[in-house]
């Protein structure tokens, strides 16, 4: 395929450039036609793009025909004579016989010559336009199955401006643009972290809609994408394992094309093989298999009775002390390991298979990994057996099943062993952690990670859904007084996308900040030094370790219920036409739903991150004077949050010891639960609000600067409406503040809506899965 592109050059990493402006005299030329005979020499002059007058002279010969002319970048051209006429911006001007004209600079310039004319013309001049390069044919490059280099820009789509959209100066517009995207996507490293998966996604083999697909060859297309992924973006296999921020960036950006294809990729590199490269490496054992994806790797945790109470699973794996082996069994139904993509879909699978190390004196000595392969090219190894469960109906099923083992041997090579954990091969054990959940939880640490895995999926799952509903509002129509008006323009539509907006920025930088806390304390336990990126809010100190791991679990239980609310409106927002099996919108909600119980329900995590703060209070909150104008001042707001969550603690406690019958630690806990969830989710706000400030104050562009303060203060309002009653109250609002709270939301509605679509632009979601709305009207 042949295209006639104007070729630009766009900001990094912005996925739709536009064109830039010129400067100097000319007007845009509708194409036209000339004829004429004769011999004739002419001159011309001409204003260019760049603010220089050209002048020049030619001769010309005879001869007769028809001609065409077309100007591209504003200017003027009268052709009296048959022929081409093609004029740069400053040099020769040529007139062939029987052709297209094609003029690429602006500038108004003449010529009477009949049939074919050359001229050279010479000019200088200095001004403040870019200069526009020609417009030439460009080969669209055939499909491949190798990893792509990003599309042409000439080749990109760009996306229409909403209605009411005050952004005219587009130089501004891009410098805002390149730093949101900055901001929110690991700065200098954007490039590294994120292009990869980004363009991954973008790939022929990740565009096609399959409809007549059944279940099992949509799973086995995932996994087809995932070898793609590891010959590919991956890199080296190993380092991918070994690098957090890149792993969550996988999630990310695979989550909002093929779901699937995200939870293999985290069970593979990050639960399989992350977990050991984290054990000892025994030097005959070959990772080759894994890190060419000969061999799939999964992760055998969860049983059907035992699912967040891990701790207590039952599957056994019994030591032989005469061998150096053991013996994996299942001794019940309920010990069934209840854990996706073991089936023989995609090719040979091997397992680590989570199980109670029983010595040969009948010890328990807890839960330990035992690398077990499952298949291999001709079935099932002995011992092995495997249920498939029945196929979910989307567009992108995982091979979910039942697998048990009857007394499946394996070697000595089969444990996995730490510092933490040893065993010697007659059997005697040595540990570190005389906790056995302490040492269990350290054995899965990966599972830490995995959070963090499923709070990418969601923000980036977040990010998507609300590029597709504002494109959509952008482009459809409704009539309004007999007048068709685009739907962004009315409040009761926009308003839930632009408080969703900062919700989603918000989420973004969350995610960022609790990232950055668990890469470095997963380095070398220590605090994470500032750094231009992502420096650490001033005013508040960074997490420990122990406090790194529950924000961790906050964060993924914050970002993936605030994902699952934003995706719903937005679907909402975009009619049946999200119904569409073609449009993500369709089945994005599905695949939250995943998020918010993978690695750790979401409820029961929350409740455990709550003991922790129970049991380590915050410092109270700073007693400071009310400023001017509170409901715009940010540090006031966040001053505001520390309040109501110190309320929320104080409450819980008392809840805590509040009689009950029977008086009970179950019967306490009850009474304390619900408290106790509204004071986490106050306390997650607050970290999400010191992410929001750290990158507020590393914004160096005024008008960045101005629009993520007004997100901020957006974002800040919302979170804090529910709880005005109890701020009053104890007097640290007033009801005059109280009143105003909903006229000052509204000025944040009537300021951001006029940027909407460079807010969403800024987002990065690659066009070709933001789905083409129906008709405007």
């Amino acid at each position: 395929m042949t295209l006639l592109t104007q070729p630009t050059t766009p900001a990094t990493g912005q996925d739709t450039p536009t064109t830039p402006p010129t400067t100097g005299a000319g007007t845009n030329a509708a194409p036209g036609t000339g004829t004429g005979t004769g011999t004739n020499a002419g001159t011309g002059t001409g204003t260019g793009s760049n603010g220089a007058t050209r002048t020049g002279t030619g001769t010309a010969t005879t001869g007769t025909g028809t001609g065409t002319t077309t100007t591209a970048a504003g200017g003027t051209v009268g052709v009296t004579s048959a022929g081409t006429l093609a004029v740069t911006a400053g040099g020769t001007l040529a007139a062939a016989g029987g052709g297209t004209v094609a003029v690429a600079a602006g500038g108004t310039g003449t010529a009477t010559a009949a049939a074919t004319a050359t001229a050279t013309a010479t000019g200088a001049g200095a001004g403040v336009g870019r200069p526009v390069s020609p417009i030439t044919p460009v080969t669209a490059p055939a499909p491949t199955t190798l990893f792509p280099p990003p599309p042409p820009a000439a080749a990109r789509r760009t996306t229409g401006r909403p209605t009411g959209d005050d952004d005219t100066d587009q130089a501004t517009t891009d410098a805002v643009t390149r730093e949101l995207r900055h901001l929110l996507f690991d700065g200098d490293e954007q490039d590294t972290i994120h292009t990869p998966w980004r363009t991954l996604i973008t790939h022929d083999a990740f565009l096609t809609h399959d409809d007549d697909l059944t279940p099992t060859q949509r799973t086995a297309r995932s996994y087809q994408r995932l070898r793609l992924l590891n010959a590919t973006a991956a890199g080296d296999p190993l380092a991918l394992a070994r690098d957090p921020r890149r792993l969550a960036a996988l999630h990310e950006w695979t989550g909002i094309a093929d779901s699937a294809l995200g939870t293999l990729a985290g069970i593979h590199y990050n639960l399989f093989l992350g977990t050991l490269l984290d054990h000892d490496h025994p030097e005959h054992r070959d990772l080759t298999p894994y890190t060419t994806l000969r061999n799939t790797g999964t992760f055998l945790v969860t049983e059907l009775a035992h699912g967040n109470d891990a701790a207590h699973l039952k599957t056994t794996a019994h030591h032989d002390p005469e061998t150096g082996g053991f013996t994996l069994h299942t001794p019940t139904p309920g010990a069934a390991k209840f854990m996706p993509n073991t089936t023989t879909t995609g090719g040979p699978k091997t397992a680590l298979v989570a199980a109670r190390l029983i010595t040969h004196d009948g010890t328990d000595r807890g839960i330990h990994l035992f690398l077990t392969p499952l298949h291999d090219e001709n079935g099932l190894h002995p011992g092995i057996h495997i249920t498939p469960l029945p196929p979910r109906h989307l567009p992108h099923p995982v091979d979910h099943a039942i697998t048990t083992f009857t007394h499946v041997r394996l070697p000595p090579t089969a444990l996995l062993q730490a510092p933490h954990n040893r065993l010697d091969p007659d059997g005697t054990h040595h540990t570190t952690h005389g906790n056995p959940q302490k040492r269990f939880l350290t054995t899965i640490d990966r599972v830490t990670l995995g959070k963090l895995c499923m709070s990418a999926a969601a923000t980036g799952t977040a990010r998507a859904a609300l590029t597709i509903a504002v494109h959509y509002a952008n482009h459809r129509h409704t009539t309004h007084h007999n007048t068709p008006t685009p739907l962004t323009t009315h409040r009761a539509h926009h308003a839930p996308l632009i408080d969703h907006l900062a919700t989603t920025y918000a989420l973004t930088l969350l995610h960022r900040h609790t990232l950055n806390h668990h890469t470095h304390h997963h380095h070398n336990g220590t605090p994470p030094p500032p750094n231009p990126t992502h420096p650490r809010y001033p005013t508040d100190p960074p997490p420990t370790k122990e406090q790194t791991h529950h924000l961790t679990a906050l964060t993924k239980a914050f970002t993936t219920h605030h994902a699952r609310t934003i995706t719903t409106t937005c679907r909402e927002r975009c009619g049946a036409w999200a119904l569409h099996p073609h449009n993500p919108l369709a089945h994005y909600t599905q695949h939250l739903e995943g998020t918010i119980t993978a690695e750790g329900d979401n409820l029961l995590i929350t409740l455990k991150a709550a003991t922790h703060l129970l049991l380590n209070p915050p410092p109270p909150p700073p007693t400071t004077p009310t400023p001017p104008n509170p409901l715009t001042n940010l540090t006031h707001l966040k001053n505001l949050l520390h309040h109501a969550q110190h309320i929320w603690h104080t409450r819980t406690k008392q809840a805590l010891h509040t009689p009950t019958h029977p008086h009970t630690p179950h019967t306490r806990w009850n009474n304390a639960t619900n408290p106790a969830l509204t004071m986490t989710h106050l306390h997650t706000t607050l970290h999400t609000t010191n992410a929001l400030l750290t990158t507020l104050n590393h914004t160096t562009h005024p008008t960045t600067h101005t629009h993520l303060k007004n997100l901020t203060n957006l974002y800040l309002l919302n979170q804090l409406t529910p709880h005005t009653a109890d701020l009053i109250t104890h007097h640290h609002l007033t009801p005059h503040h109280h009143n105003h709270i909903h006229t000052t939301i509204n000025h944040l509605h009537n300021t951001l809506h006029p940027h909407l679509t460079t807010l969403t632009n800024a987002l990065n979601h690659p066009h070709q899965h933001t789905p083409t709305p129906p008709p405007t009207h």
